[in-house]
């Protein structure tokens, strides 16, 4: 994707106020916040990066507290040059490691499961700063105009990671470790990725194009989705319990209500069946 950078700047979400909060971000001490809840992190100094990651962990701490939900939270959160790393789309924007692995070239450091890593893209890099990151706003507005997110919303691919990670200790709860690993060998082969966009195509377009590209991106998508739209966007914190009348409730009433209509696939996928 090209994007023309001359022509960005942050006014479309991001208030005044929040401006002066990324700008004045102190990654070393929001570094220290993540380590004290248990999560690893390497944040190159990259403000919006940190700023937003925290952003999401309060959005899901608030969720915990307030309705007694168990919502986990990620056991890293890394920004790395992603030609470092031994992944296909080195081009990408961020995404999670749902099984322990060696990512690192020429390293034998194993990376562990439900860890988050963002692109540095290094090759943007400037005197003052770095053009991708310090530009999100509009580029979430691009990706959503062209389908790549399920809104236009800045905190976008934070949450949609966040969620990833939270789809993933779901499954834990459901599928022991071996069935786990694979199941996810399985959900993430080329075949199974190829018949699943096949057959749902355009199914899940009332939550965006990408959604359609494996069960794990349907998840992930629809549940930033529910959350952004619930989301108070001047104090970044959600209004009510999106969760309690969805597909991911863990009431048994309202999961046998999800069951007989169109979002019974979407519960299918969070509880770990992925037959299509």
């Amino acid at each position: 994707m090209q994007v023309n950078y001359s022509n960005i700047t942050f006014k479309a979400g991001l208030t005044k106020s929040m401006q002066r909060e990324i700008n004045n971000c102190d990654t070393s001490k929001i570094t220290n916040l993540f380590f004290k809840r248990g999560i690893n992190n390497n944040l190159r100094n990259n403000k919006f990066i940190a700023w937003a990651s925290f952003k999401c962990i309060e959005i899901i701490e608030y969720l915990n507290k307030k309705y007694k939900l168990n919502l986990c939270l990620p056991k890293g959160i890394f920004v790395e040059d992603f030609q470092r790393l031994n992944i296909e789309n080195r081009e990408a924007i961020a995404f999670t490691n749902f099984a322990p692995a060696r990512l690192y070239m020429d390293s034998d450091r194993v990376i562990p499961d439900k860890t988050i890593f963002f692109n540095e893209f290094k090759e943007q890099n400037y005197s003052k700063g770095n053009k991708t990151w310090e530009n999100f706003d509009k580029i979430a507005d691009i990706n959503f105009e062209i389908g790549l997110a399920s809104t236009d919303f800045y905190l976008e691919t934070f949450l949609h990671e966040f969620f990833h990670v939270i789809h993933e200790n779901n499954l834990m709860g459901k599928l022991s470790p071996d069935t786990l690993i694979k199941t996810l060998q399985e959900i993430l082969s080329p075949a199974y990725l190829k018949a699943f966009q096949l057959k749902y195509k355009h199914e899940f377009d009332y939550i965006c194009k990408y959604a359609a590209t494996g069960p794990l991106e349907t998840i992930a998508c629809d549940l930033s989705k529910r959350c952004i739209e619930n989301l108070n966007k001047n104090i970044l914190l959600p209004e009510k319990n999106f969760i309690i009348n969805s597909p991911y409730s863990q009431n048994i009433f309202i999961s046998f209500i999800y069951s007989l209509n169109k979002d019974h696939k979407l519960k299918n996928f969070w509880n770990g069946k992925f037959n299509y």
